[in-house]
């Protein structure tokens, strides 16, 4: 409910503040976000439900195949980019751009990629999907280095809320829990 309120606070803050000749493209980033969502959603129990099977593949295997199909998926959107690099860059910017573009695309996908492999495997489901929430927190941080100003109070306190929700279900997953036989004694004595 914590990390659920942080974000309602953070987004109420943002479209309060946005231009109302904004409404159309604020609607547009909101479906998109929602598909965005959706699609994480989907991704993050496949992944999980890959890795705890019994024939689960190597986490750096599972790891390159997704980042394959990634490039593949990237290259067919590749026609419907909006820029020529060639006319626009000198061939010392176009290097420096695509050099940067597999630094980060190597660091900030595939390696997040493989440690997500991991966490899956070795999280249950219930504590990595609210780990993903630092993500949006880091997000913000960029976004307000970005923009150059710091948040809003209310932004502030919806980044709080939420970093908040992450350490309660971790302060929740990590409780020591009975064995279920003695759960079930209990229950049986009650």
């Amino acid at each position: 409910m914590l990390i659920a309120i942080g974000v309602v606070i953070v987004n109420a803050a943002t479209v309060s503040a946005a231009d109302v000749a904004d409404t159309a493209s604020i609607l547009l980033g909101t479906l998109a976000s929602s598909v965005a969502l959706a699609i994480w959603i989907a991704y993050g129990l496949a992944n999980a439900a890959v890795m705890r099977s019994a024939d689960a593949p190597d986490g750096l295997q599972w790891t390159g195949l997704q980042g394959i199909g990634a490039a593949v998926g990237s290259l067919l959107l590749l026609p419907l980019t909006s820029f020529d690099l060639a006319d626009t860059a000198s061939v010392s910017e176009a290097t420096r751009f695509v050099g940067w573009a597999l630094v980060m695309g190597l660091a900030g996908s595939w390696l997040a990629t493989w440690c997500w492999v991991v966490a899956s495997r070795r999280l249950p489901l219930a504590l990595a999907a609210q780990l993903i929430v630092a993500e949006t927190v880091i997000g913000l941080a960029y976004g307000f280095m970005f923009e150059g100003r710091p948040p809003s109070p209310a932004e502030a306190i919806g980044a709080a809320m939420q970093v908040a929700g992450v350490c309660s279900a971790i302060a929740v997953f990590s409780k020591p829990r009975a064995p279920s036989s003695m759960l079930q004694k209990s229950v049986a004595q009650v």
